[in-house]
C-alpha cells in the first residue's frame, strides 16, 4: 500500500511534535511524533530520489582540440558527443534545536537535513559531489513563568561573584 508524497509544507508545529503539560498548564515536555517524522524524512528523500532518477542523460560536444589539454587548440577541431548521466544517494535528519530567546522564553526549531551525493558520468570520468541543505521545517516560542529574579552573569569573572552575592 503507497501513500501519498507529503512535502514539508503539509505539516504544521503541532503534527510534528506534542507538547505536554502539567495540571497547572506548564509546559513539561515536548515530544517529537515519530510516525510523522519519519514520514516527513522519508517523503522529501524519495521526491529528491524520484527527481534524480527521471534525471535523463544529457548528450552535449565537446570541441576535439578541447581533449588535447592544448590551450591552442581549446575549441577546435570536429564536435564529438558526450553523454552524461547522474547518479544520486540521498540521506535525511530532522533536527530539534532549543535555544533562549529571552528571560522566560525558549525557542524551538525543527531543521530537516538533507544531504544528497550526486556522481555525474562521463565516458572519461566520473565526478562525485556532495550537496547538503538544511531547511526550517517548524517553530515556536515556548513561554515560560517569569522569574521574580534574573541574573546575566555573563562575562563576570568568578572571583568578583562573591562581592555580587555580599
Amino acid at each position: 500500500m503507497s501513500r501519498p508524497l507529503l512535502l514539508c509544507g503539509n505539516y504544521k508545529y503541532e503534527d510534528i511534535s506534542n507538547v505536554i503539560r502539567d495540571e497547572q498548564g506548564n509546559i513539561k515536555m515536548i515530544q517529537m511524533n515519530v510516525i510523522t517524522v519519519n514520514a516527513i524524512t522519508s517523503d522529501v528523500a524519495i521526491k529528491i530520489q524520484q527527481e534524480l532518477n527521471n534525471y535523463k542523460s544529457e548528450e552535449f560536444y565537446i570541441r576535439l582540440g578541447t581533449f588535447t589539454g592544448t590551450k591552442i587548440l581549446a575549441g577546435r577541431g570536429p564536435n564529438v558527443p558526450i553523454k552524461m548521466s547522474t547518479i544520486g544517494n540521498v540521506d535525511t535528519e530532522l533536527v530539534s534545536q532549543f535555544s533562549q530567546a529571552g528571560i522566560n522564553q525558549t525557542l524551538h526549531r525543527i531543521y530537516l537535513n538533507v544531504s544528497c551525493t550526486v556522481t555525474v558520468l562521463t565516458p572519461f570520468d566520473s565526478i562525485e559531489q556532495k550537496i547538503t541543505n538544511q531547511v526550517l521545517i517548524a517553530e515556536a516560542v515556548i513561554l515560560g513563568d517569569v522569574p521574580e529574579t534574573y541574573y546575566n552573569l555573563n562575562g563576570v569573572k568568578s572571583d568578583e561573584l562573591i562581592e555580587l552575592v555580599e
